[in-house]
């Protein structure tokens, strides 16, 4: 557990009051509730849903809720492989096949999240070096192609948003597989809702950074400075830079295992889906 998002919160599973019955008879219909991987599971959802909730919007804060992304689906990896898992998921494959759709969707979005983020480590060090040797023509440039890359990321983080379909539980075959389904749609949620915050948040670390940087280079060309001085000025730029730097570094090391982890996923329940053939 990530210190920090250890706090306890409900997971509402849907609005209707129907769907809401079906998931809360787990206890009458799953036999395996008192299962450690089921607990363990379930506390993980509650941990990543309260990153969501909770961003302090520090480098430490996105580390940890990469981090806590991933043991999520540690936990569902092993969920999935559970007997009991496999034996109510294969009684039907349409709420699979949604399942799938949208960690398909998910792994998509980290994918694109680390290209995205490899493009800002170039145009980073672009920018400190047309910084360094004082080259606005450089500068120029590169902040740019950063503010476009920025505006990616924005897009990403809209689109997953956007992207994670939704589907009434009370169309399960049965309770056991509305409990099931409804934990496996929850760690999907939970997953998209942090995702997006975290990509956020990478989002406000780069615009600091560029507009700091572009703040800098324009006192470079004044005469007497206003409210900042030039000092002050170029050492925010630094200091922001170097925040994205270090930013940069903990998301490229933390999404990979997060998408990592969410192919795993996908692949479990590709495995549990493919034996009904």
């Amino acid at each position: 557990m990530i210190k920090g998002f250890n706090r306890s919160i409900s997971l509402p599973m849907n609005t209707k009051p129907k769907a809401r019955a079906t998931y809360h008879v787990r206890s009458v219909s799953l036999p395996c509730r008192s299962h450690p991987l089921i607990s363990n599971l379930e506390e993980q959802i509650r941990s990543v849903r309260s990153t969501a909730a909770s961003s302090d919007g520090t480098l430490a804060w996105i580390e940890a809720g990469l981090s806590q992304i991933e043991l999520l689906h540690t936990a569902l990896n092993d969920f999935l492989n559970l007997s009991e898992t496999k034996t109510v998921l294969q009684q039907g494959t349409t709420m699979t096949d949604l399942l799938l759709d949208n960690l398909l969707n998910l792994v998509d979005s980290y994918g694109s999240f680390l290209s995205v983020v490899a493009t800002l480590k170039q145009q980073l060090f672009e920018v400190q070096s047309a910084l360094r040797r004082c080259d606005s023509t450089a500068l120029a440039s590169s902040l740019k192609s950063q503010r476009k890359t920025e505006k990616e990321l924005s897009r990403l983080a809209a689109s997953l948003r956007a992207s994670t379909k939704s589907f009434p539980l009370e169309f399960a075959s049965d309770a056991k597989e509305a409990e099931i389904v409804g934990i496996l749609k929850e760690s999907i949620y939970a997953t998209s809702a942090a995702s997006v915050v975290i990509f956020n948040r990478v989002l406000a670390v780069s615009t600091a950074a560029s507009t700091a940087a572009a703040s800098s280079a324009s006192n470079k060309l004044m005469v007497f400075a206003r409210k900042i001085s030039k000092e002050d000025k170029e050492m925010v730029a630094s200091e922001k830079l170097d925040e994205l730097e270090e930013c940069v570094k903990i998301v490229e090391r933390m999404s990979e295992k997060v998408f990592r982890s969410l192919v795993n996923s996908r692949v479990s329940l590709l495995n549990i889906q493919s034996d009904l053939f």
